[in-house]
């Protein structure tokens, strides 16, 4: 199913919410742009475009690695018991808003490790990518056309009286109801938008359909869809077409290689652990109880299936401690049963405890550790007791099994994108804007469909359709996060045999590295984190 947005629908209609659903998937069948230009094309496509040349020299820069030298352990030795092992590897560290260096290291046997800056990539408007070029003149339009697609499951929907929502629809259309709003927004400033809404049923058959549909094809601008199989296929399209494509909620890192397409809104478990890490020294112990500044213990606790996000972790704290062999202590578990006799022994008395627990899905895990950890405190006399934070993940605030006060005695810290401050003067006028519209509180959603909507018409307005290379330049802060995308790299060695040490930083896409970090405080969540 297609929809077609509709000028001034959100100012016009107010409806039930169970009434929206259906008037939205069903009654949405005519086209009209945010703010009308003139229609002097009889096939309706938009106007030609204005070029914009903000690079005189029309030169890009490229980000390579130079080969880093390696000692060959596989080669004949007359004397084999010198035999050492030699790792070598690289990584990107920021050196300003506008500069990342690539350094790379090496370590032969027990010696000290060795660090060479390789590279220096541009953050600029003449950034030039290792395999795919991109032109970053400023080519802006009268009119921008942008696809959206979501799962809005229409067809589980049949209108019956006191018949609810499909519950996997509710993402979809609470983040479209944000984007309406956001189109009105967008139209009194002079942003020019032709909006096309389809449902992706979830499927990679519709999604394909979709693909071939005109509306795709002459897209300046794409965004969704939500699920990763979908979304792999639509970021491929885009990588392909050349036209810039927005993944608002998926935060998976793998769907797309060496594409300067693709944009990442949420960021990925990798951007996650490199933040808690380094929050993990900025936490302090309650100090109400505790006045005396304490040593921090660190532990992770995770089960086997959390393996890799227990790894970035790790690889995080190396890197933080600039120290290839450091580690945080951690108790791995084979299955979701636990006993406070386990974690005990991993604890200080004496220090304040903090256990990273990067487990997102098995809620019976949680329950069951923070559970036996509640016991090593003292409610009555805390200072008595053993100091504790849980870091756990944005995942928790789902769940209902969990007792919140469990989150409160244990002091839960968590990293997210979201944060919608109540104080804030523009998240209190988007909550009444959307009531008067919608009748209903706005949610997370609905705060993720109005940011992003306006904050990317915004840059296509003023960028123009490769605005993705000026992404550095608007690092603003919006109702629900603040918007600091910038390029990730990936580091590939040859497959051929040519030569093994050679290493190319190839950019696999664009992500928002912000992040909020949260504190389960007065059984209410509070930023600790300050903007920058």
């Amino acid at each position: 199913m297609n929809m077609k947005y509709i000028a001034y629908f959100s100012s016009k209609f107010t409806l039930p919410f169970s009434c929206l659903f259906f008037f939205l998937l069903m009654n949405l069948t005519s086209c009209e742009i945010t703010k009308k230009t003139k229609k002097n094309n009889p096939d309706d496509r938009l106007d030609p475009v204005i070029g914009k040349n903000t690079n005189p020299n029309d030169t890009i820069k490229t980000g390579i690695y130079h080969p880093v030298t390696h000692v060959d352990n596989d080669k004949p030795n007359n004397n084999t018991s010198n035999k050492v092992d030699t790792i070598t590897w690289c990584d990107t560290i920021p050196k300003s808003a506008t500069e990342r260096v690539v350094v790379c290291f090496e370590k032969i046997g027990s010696s000290a490790i060795k660090a060479d800056t390789v590279a220096v990539i541009s953050i600029n408007n003449n950034a030039l990518y290792t395999n795919t070029v991109i032109d970053t003149t400023i080519h802006q339009k009268l009119a921008y056309q942008v696809a959206i697609m979501m799962p809005f499951m229409s067809k589980s929907f049949i209108p019956a009286n006191g018949r609810e929502i499909p519950v996997r629809s509710i993402k979809a259309i609470e983040f479209y109801e944000g984007v309406l709003i956001a189109l009105d927004s967008l139209k009194e400033e002079g942003v020019n938008l032709f909006v096309n809404v389809f449902d992706t049923q979830r499927d990679s058959l519709t999604v394909q359909e979709i693909l071939n549909k005109r509306e795709l094809q002459e897209a300046d601008l794409i965004i969704g869809p939500f699920t990763s199989k979908n979304l792999k296929i639509v970021a491929e399209f885009a990588k392909e077409k050349q036209k810039p494509i927005i993944s608002p909620l998926n935060s998976r890192s793998n769907l797309t290689l060496d594409n300067p397409y693709f944009i990442q809104v949420s960021p990925s478990f990798e951007v996650h652990s490199k933040h808690i890490v380094e929050q993990l020294h900025k936490i302090e112990q309650n100090q109400r109880f505790i006045r005396t500044p304490m040593e921090k213990n660190l532990l992770v606790l995770a089960l086997n299936r959390d393996s890799s996000r227990v790894a970035s972790l790790q690889k995080s704290y190396a890197d933080y401690k600039n120290d290839f062999n450091a580690k945080i202590p951690q108790l791995i578990r084979s299955s979701a049963t636990i006993d406070i006799d386990d974690i005990k022994p991993f604890l200080k008395k004496d220090q304040l405890n903090i256990i990273v627990m990067p487990t997102l899905h098995n809620e019976g895990f949680i329950y069951n550790s923070l559970r036996e950890i509640q016991k090593l405190v003292d409610k009555v006399e805390p200072q008595r007791g053993y100091q504790i934070v849980i870091v756990g993940m944005d995942r928790w605030r789902y769940f209902s099994r969990i007792n919140f006060e469990y989150y409160e005695s244990l002091n839960l810290h968590f990293s997210s994108e979201y944060f919608a401050d109540l104080s804030s003067k523009t998240v209190r006028q988007f909550k009444s804007d959307y009531k008067a519209i919608y009748g209903i509180g706005a949610r997370e959603f609905g705060f993720k469909g109005f940011d992003i909507m306006l904050y990317f018409g915004r840059m296509i307005h003023k960028y123009g359709v490769n605005f993705q290379t000026h992404l550095w330049k608007e690092k603003a802060l919006y109702n629900h996060t603040q918007f600091k995308i910038e390029p990730t790299y990936q580091f590939l060695t040859p497959l051929d045999g040519s030569n093994p040490d050679s290493r190319q930083s190839v950019l696999k896409n664009y992500e928002n590295k912000y992040l909020n970090f949260l504190k389960f405080k007065n059984y209410q969540l509070k930023k600790v984190n300050k903007e920058g």
